[in-house]
């Protein structure tokens, strides 16, 4: 009855290191299989703006934010100057690359806030900002001949092919302000005026991206996606 006993216990404890073996060896294998289905990379859509002034000499001054008083700016929101030409932020300097970054093909589109403000003291010696109307857009020389300006109808300037990265350590740079009009001056604004602007890029993967998230179904410029 003792011998019967022991055998018994034994027969449980081979039992039940086999079924620890084969479920340690099932999970490694099905662990290994799904490893190796997948060998590709992941897609993504990642696009920047650099914005900046040209200084004349091949070099650049960067944008910098719109200071309300010492150390305190307006987030994504630029001060060109419109009243001095001599003056490193002038209106003609401004330049504006898209930089992409995405390994997938993309489609983008800018959209370019604009504000036109005055400073003045008033009576009771408090300088004031006060905002002005607009009318129409300002004249910046935009590259439209791979971008499409659909401005009229809903503010954003659209470039009409899907671009990605040159390769993994390569962006591609895209110029939208790349120079001003050759042999034209902007109509400086009198003392006091300013401009205030702000840049939003969006992007999206070019299947399905500009019907899924702009609820585009063609392009605008009249073509298919």
């Amino acid at each position: 009855m003792h011998q019967l006993r022991k055998r018994l216990i034994l027969s449980f404890i081979v039992l039940i290191l086999t079924t620890l073996v084969f479920v340690g060896t099932s999970f490694a294998w099905f662990t290994a299989l799904l490893q190796d289905e997948y060998t590709g990379t992941f897609g993504f859509v990642d696009v920047d703006l650099d914005l900046y002034f040209d200084d004349g000499l091949g070099g650049r001054v960067e944008a910098e934010e719109y200071v309300i008083v010492p150390d305190v700016t307006k987030p994504g929101v630029y001060n060109i100057n419109i009243v001095d030409s001599n003056t490193a932020n002038h209106f003609e300097k401004l330049r504006m690359n898209v930089i992409v970054k995405s390994n997938i093909d993309t489609y983008l589109r800018v959209k370019i806030y604009e504000q036109l403000t005055l400073k003045y003291v008033n009576f009771e010696g408090v300088e004031t900002e006060l905002s002005i109307i607009i009318e129409g857009v300002m004249p910046f020389k935009y590259e439209l001949t791979d971008w499409y300006d659909n401005r009229i109808i809903d503010n954003y300037l659209y470039f009409t092919s899907k671009v990605k990265r040159v390769n993994e350590t390569t962006p591609l740079v895209i110029g939208l302000i790349t120079e001003y009009f050759p042999d034209q001056n902007f109509a400086n604004y009198s003392a006091g005026y300013s401009l205030q602007i702000a840049i939003s890029v969006e992007a999206v993967q070019w299947l399905y991206g500009p019907q899924n998230v702009w609820g585009l179904t063609q392009a605008p410029w009249g073509a298919n996606w």
